[in-house]
């Protein structure tokens, strides 16, 4: 099985204005890679609100020398290769993705992704929430919120503890015990992550 856990950052309420991207590479059941990079934001969305800069920490002087997302986004798609993608909380990142590759231009990769969001809910009864946070507290992992990489190894770790509490190996039967339709991104489109309303034996 390989996965990619992907976090990101953004300067300010438009969901394209990426700052920081995480990633987190798992290969038979352990992370083997982690990358990071700083991004200045596409100019039509360059701007740093305070309230996202009081979440991430990142100012505009961090990223004043930072490559762009295109750039960025040359190291991170063939990782992408046979793989599938992870997120927590997938519909707020897998959006990030979504806006700034039509921002540049660029087509979408061919993928199947899935949450960890859902999946902890589905997994794990009675947390206050699912938040990434309170999942890994719950999961004795401690991380530092809202870096983009942090977050990211944090989702690999929500993903690997799934996998290992359900008894299976693979995102399919992970997918399948927790009924979860994988979400899709493909070139012109997307269907989003979603959790059929059939209820789901918790373990």
């Amino acid at each position: 099985m390989r996965a990619v856990c992907i976090d990101f950052e953004t300067a300010n309420g438009f969901i394209g204005s990426a700052c920081s991207v995480g990633i987190a590479v798992l290969e038979e059941g352990q992370i083997v890679d982690t990358k990071y990079w700083l991004i200045k934001p596409h100019p039509r969305c360059n701007y740093f609100d305070p309230l996202n800069v009081s979440i991430h920490g990142i100012k505009a002087q961090d990223v004043k020398d930072a490559p762009e997302f295109d750039l960025v986004y040359g190291q991170i798609s063939p990782l992408f290769e046979n793989a599938y993608v992870i997120a927590h909380n997938a519909s707020f990142d897998m959006s990030v993705l979504r806006h700034i590759l039509d921002l540049y231009e660029i087509p979408y990769p061919e993928v199947d992704y899935l949450c960890t969001y859902k999946t902890a809910l589905k997994t794990w009864s009675g947390l206050d929430n699912y938040k990434l946070d309170t999942v890994c507290k719950f999961l004795n992992h401690d991380f530092a919120h809202h870096n983009a990489l942090e977050d990211a190894i944090a989702c690999g770790n929500v993903l690997l503890s799934a996998l290992s509490a359900r008894g299976v190996t693979t995102i399919k039967e992970l997918a399948a015990l927790v009924g979860m339709r994988l979400g899709k991104l493909y070139a012109g489109g997307y269907n989003p992550c979603s959790i059929a309303k059939r209820t789901c034996k918790k373990a």
